[in-house]
């Protein structure tokens, strides 16, 4: 279901979830950013632009998880655009942007720039996040299942990036595959991960 209605404590805490993710051994993109605290503000104004822009959804009125998602053609209205840009700057220097944005850009092109390119429609996913209370309850096979039945009803492909191995092998055991690994040097790796329609 479309998230209707702003739940600040639900954002606060998928925020929190994401800044102090446990990547183990593992560099995410937390590092370019400097604190865990600012990876968390990035991402409530990230789950506020995806809440502005009519791209979030949940499992049910008790906000178990969350999933943003654009459809194909889906823009990016301007209140939308300013909560993700103030959230960058709340949490990020120019410097710490232009070091994230060189690193990515080494890395050579995502799964979604060459669909972008090709002018081929697909489902982007930005963010999925399940609440820590919720957590081991099938929550997170029924957020994606979200975007996957959009995809499957548009037949287009789902798509989304992550930053970590053990993110990844989430998303391969619920049904997506891996289409490339990103090497941005010793910031880690990005994969690129396809669900391709039924």
């Amino acid at each position: 279901m479309k998230v209707t209605k702003w739940n600040e404590e639900a954002a606060r805490e998928i925020g929190h979830a994401f800044g102090y993710y446990d990547y183990g051994d593992e560099v995410g993109m937390g590092v370019f950013y400097r604190s865990k605290d600012a990876v968390a503000d990035y991402i409530y104004g990230y789950v506020k632009m995806a809440y502005e822009g009519d791209m979030l959804y949940t499992t049910s009125d008790n906000g178990e998880g969350y999933i943003a998602y654009t459809l194909p053609g889906q823009k990016t209205n301007f209140k939308a655009g300013m909560a993700l840009i103030k959230a960058l700057f709340h949490s990020m220097s120019i410097g710490e942007m232009m070091r994230m944005w060189k690193a990515i850009v080494s890395g050579g092109k995502s799964l979604q720039d060459k669909m972008k390119k090709e002018k081929k429609p697909f489902i982007f996913v930005g963010m999925v996040c399940v609440r820590e209370q919720y957590q081991g309850q099938g929550y997170m096979r029924k957020v994606l299942d979200m975007a996957f039945s959009e995809g499957n009803r548009l037949h287009v492909p789902v798509i989304l990036e992550t930053d970590a191995r053990s993110k990844c092998d989430k998303y391969m055991h619920l049904g997506m595959e891996l289409y490339g690994v990103r090497d941005i040097k010793a910031y880690g790796k990005l994969y690129d991960l396809v669900k391709f329609p039924e």
